[in-house]
């Protein structure tokens, strides 16, 4: 018996054609009962979301009628091939598979393995060798299910012109053999093996009634199984969603025909079709598409298509702004949940001692009541590692608070340290972690908790019951982390689901959308390479690989694509294409290829469209005001007489940095000075400038009062420096700082020894050191402003005098990686118009006076940038009217900061602590309205 195709319409959803065929197929009751019986047919859908949203219509159709239901059983493809022949033994986990492939090829000999592996791992690097053969299992498993495998590759591969990988196949095919007759003396059955065993002696059959909905692209092997029973005169269905006329697009299986498709129009209302920027023009235009039909649809009408699901979370936040609710089906990772995150990171402390470990411990949610350990903690922890820049975790930590919580975190990973252990024996310890943990929670399984907590607990129990099925020839001792690695393999794309919200609009990948039936479909990042996908480079099956053996390649998966688009397109009463021109990365992004089929009529016109400028979103759900402010950020910057000030500072004493940051940005002045704002993270993983130049200039300020600083031998000068370096760098940061700032201190040793050089050339031409780090106590030199004396406090790096022409020069240190130019860093602008950003070197000549220095000063730098020749002293050239002019704008900045002028920001963007308060790191920075 042949495999019959039913065709269904798809100007309406497929799935409610569907139902009903097989509601009008169903067996009639002999006594002539109000009863729909579909007991006998197992229906085959693409996904278990068809499957669920299925059944609820055949319930809701039946119930309408006033019948009752015996359903249909219904699988998804890759679940139907076990129906249809008997397994004479159990069948290997994908686990124990995985295992059994690492021990085939770790025991295969390093030599014989050069063609596949060039560079074997260590025969003791048992996880490498799990993921070498976790990879060629993957292989196997695709080519199986297309009713191949490596030795027929290797034969078929001889065809290609140039093929240059036959000795690799030729290995494959040996390993193939190598693992089977593993698996045969466990008495197991690898799944996609025992499928071809079942094909190649015609063992395949059916009592029920096969229907195939809409399951267009089954693989090879699925197919030739189907076959079998049909020859048998078992009862196959294909329901393909697509009308009658299209049949020669479909073959007997129902399947696409990927020729037939290469080359077919796909007409789309290009009113249906927007161009917008970026991510967050997408979002705003599917908001705008939702606004559209809020009138007609509810929320269960729309679904939202994520082909890259990296937009959800912009969908969320813009959704967000308009008061909707956005549930993604397929939910979320159990690697990102709370449970598991807590294990990784437990683990990770135990095996690296690491401050990064420590700190993600004490901030998961979860182990804050066990370790009674909250913010002020938090703060005091982050001041700690700002302080020592640490590596590891050692005995610095002095505040009781962070040392009694990180007692309690290390007994909780005590028992992951140390000796191997089977998989087994770790499961125990993992679970005794989760219930010193969790164990005293009640959980409502009806409430959310049920899906934050309860579920990813379960989803890791059961996986850990898997390893009491590993042989026990394939199972080995672990450490921690190696244990963690093969717990986190199997949870990857372990999914639990969002909890339902009836009121929440459904966001669903790609692959879901057809089937669905919501009348409204919003389509996002209708992009090439999305839709339609693209094969990433395969190392082991190139596209033109695959095409000679009949695998899914481009042409197949343009074709399902294609297919897709038309059902969408066809079966929903408001369709929404949004194409982005970029990613979020600011990255240029192709339009779909299927925007391009067709008439080439109006080509020129829909290549213009999407070349040309993109489209401001169309957002009726906006304010007028919102409109206007596309591009422009919605977010204010808060301004000064906004926020409470607790006390006014006098504003009657100043320092140069207080004046140059005040210059650069009045409102970051006023943030740091008068709100008292500051930023406080671990993040670091290097000194900023700041710790950078701190511990250059406190190893400078020790040369320059230690009895060696007139020495003209710049060796002397130098390992007194390399000395003092060392000995502060130690003392501040530990004998186990980050690898980073071990570099850090060489690159600062290496420009020591340059400025070792240069000071004693320094000193050889007859200067000396008078005062390194002169702090100005009072009595403070005075300023007048407006009629107020203003003092002036400060440090000042370095005063050299030359006793035999009787001049005194001020020097800066200077410790940035290019070379400082005093005049550059202080002005700006024309030769004859130059404006002061800076006024640090001229404020100094007034210091100076505090400290006993009488006369004409010079002013200048000693840098000690990256590369050591550059290291030398550089006078300021400037003039009377030019310091002049310097002391005008240290006036004008007194008189601004004692008036409140703090706003707006200066006109420099730049990152700090504050950056993202100014909005420097944003496009359409917000402004305040005139």
């Amino acid at each position: 018996m042949a495999i019959s195709r039913e065709f269904v319409t798809w100007d309406r959803p497929i799935l409610h054609s569907a139902a009903d065929w097989l509601i009008r197929s169903a067996t009639v009751s002999p006594e002539n009962l109000p009863l729909v019986d579909l007991s006998h047919c197992l229906v085959v859908v693409p996904g278990g979301l068809a499957g669920r949203r299925l059944t609820e219509l055949l319930i809701q159709k039946v119930e309408k009628d006033g019948r009752s239901l015996i359903p249909p059983g219904i699988i998804t493809v890759g679940q139907l091939p076990e129906h249809l022949y008997e397994a004479k033994l159990p069948f290997a986990s994908e686990l124990t598979q995985q295992f059994a492939w690492g021990e085939t090829l770790r025991a295969f000999g390093n030599e014989p393995l050069k063609p596949l592996i060039p560079f074997p791992p260590d025969a003791n690097d048992l996880g490498m060798w799990r993921d070498y053969g976790d990879s060629v299992r993957r292989v196997y498993r695709e080519l199986v299910s297309d009713a191949l495998d490596f030795t027929e590759v290797a034969q078929k591969a001889h065809s290609l012109e140039d093929f240059t990988e036959q000795p690799r196949w030729d290995v494959l095919a040996k390993l193939q053999n190598a693992y089977l007759a593993r698996l045969d003396a466990l008495q197991m059955w690898d799944k996609q093996s025992a499928r071809l065993y079942a094909i190649k002696y015609d063992e395949c059959y059916s009592d029920a009634h096969i229907v195939l909905l809409a399951t267009v692209d089954l693989n090879r092997a699925t197919r030739q199984m189907l076959d079998q029973v049909a020859g048998k005169g078992g009862k196959v269905t294909a329901i393909v969603g697509a009308p009658e006329d299209w049949s020669d697009h479909f073959d007997e299986h129902g399947c696409l025909i990927a020729d037939a498709w290469s080359d077919e129009a796909i007409e789309l209302d290009w009113q249906s079709v927007a161009i917008v920027d970026g991510p967050t023009q997408q979002a705003d235009e599917a908001a705008g598409a939702v606004a559209a039909v809020a009138e007609k649809y509810t929320a269960k009408d729309i679904i939202v298509g994520l082909p890259d699901e990296n937009l959800l979370g912009e969908v969320r936040r813009i959704f967000g702004q308009h008061g909707l609710n956005c549930r993604f089906g397929p939910g979320r990772s159990v690697v990102s949940t709370l449970p598991f995150r807590l294990i990784e990171t437990i683990i990770e402390l135990s095996q690296t001692r690491q401050y990064h470990a420590l700190a993600s411990a004490l901030r998961h949610p979860d182990l804050f009541a066990t370790l009674n350990f909250a913010q002020p903690g938090i703060e005091k922890l982050d001041n700690w590692f700002n302080n020592r820049l640490p590596d590891v975790i050692d005995n610095s930590i002095q505040n009781e608070e962070v040392s009694e919580a990180v007692a309690k975190l290390n007994e909780l990973a005590a028992p992951f340290v140390g000796e191997k252990r089977s998989l087994p024996q770790w499961a125990e310890q993992v679970r005794e972690l989760l219930l010193a943990i969790y164990g005293s929670q009640i959980i409502d399984l009806d409430t959310e908790a049920n899906f934050q907590l309860a579920r990813p607990l379960q989803a890791i129990n059961e996986a850990m019951a898997q390893w009491n099925d590993i042989p026990e020839s394939l199972s080995q001792a672990f450490g921690a982390s190696e244990m963690l690695r093969v717990l986190k393999s199997q949870l990857t794309s372990s999914m639990i689901p969002a909890e339902h919200d009836p009121e929440a609009i459904e966001a669903l990948g790609w692959l879901e959308l057809p089937l669905m039936d919501a009348p409204v479909c919003v389509v996002t990042s209708f992009n090439d390479g999305l839709i339609p996908s693209a094969n990433t480079a395969d190392l082991f099956l190139p596209n033109s690989l695959r095409n000679l053996l009949g695998l899914e390649d481009d042409s197949l998966r343009y074709a399902r694509d294609a297919y897709q688009v038309q059902v969408i397109q066809h079966s929903r009463e408001v369709v929404k294409w949004i194409v982005p021109k970029r990613s979020a990365d600011g990255d240029p992004l192709a339009p779909s290829r299927l925007l391009f089929t067709g008439s080439t009529n109006d080509l020129a016109n829909r290549v213009h469209k999407f070349f040309g400028t993109p489209e401001d979103p169309q957002n009726q759900a906006k304010r007028p005001s919102e409109k206007s402010q596309d591009h422009q950020q919605r977010i204010a910057i808060p301004l000064p007489e906004q926020m409470e000030v607790v006390e006014m500072p006098a504003w009657d004493r100043f320092s140069a940095t207080r004046i140059n940051q005040y210059l650069k940005c009045p409102y970051r002045f006023f943030l740091r000075y008068v709100i008292g704002l500051r930023g406080e993270d671990d993040w670091s993983t290097e000194l900023d400038g700041g710790a950078f130049g701190n511990l250059a200039h406190d190893t400078l300020q020790a040369f320059g009062t230690s009895d060696v600083k007139d020495s003209p031998d710049e060796k002397v000068i130098f390992d007194f420096l390399s000395a003092e370096l060392t000995g502060l760098a130690t003392k501040r940061y530990g004998k186990s700082p980050l690898a980073t700032i071990k570099l850090q201190i060489e690159q600062l040793r290496l420009r020591l020894r340059a400025f070792a050089a240069g000071q004693a050339q320094h000193r050889q031409n007859g200067w000396t050191i008078y005062r390194c780090e002169a702090e100005v106590a009072g009595p403070y030199p005075i300023i007048q402003v407006d009629g107020a004396e203003i003092e002036l406090e400060g440090r000042i790096d370095r005063i050299d005098h030359h006793p035999e022409s009787g001049q005194w020069a001020v020097w800066d240190y200077k410790t940035g990686d290019s070379t400082g130019d005093p005049e550059k860093d202080h002005q700006v602008g024309p030769r004859d118009d130059k404006q002061w950003i800076s006024v640090q070197l001229p404020f100094y000549r007034h210091l100076v006076k505090s400290v006993g220095v009488r006369g004409e000063v010079s002013l200048g730098y000693i840098t000690l940038p990256k590369l050591g020749e550059e290291v030398r002293f550089r006078q300021a050239k400037w003039g009377e009217d030019d310091l002049d002019q310097a002391d005008l704008t240290i006036v004008q900045a007194i008189r601004d900061i004692r008036a409140g002028k703090f706003f707006p920001p200066g006109e420099a963007r730049y990152e700090d602590e504050f950056s993202r308060i100014c909005q420097d790191t944003v496009l359409g920075k917000w402004e305040p309205a005139q």
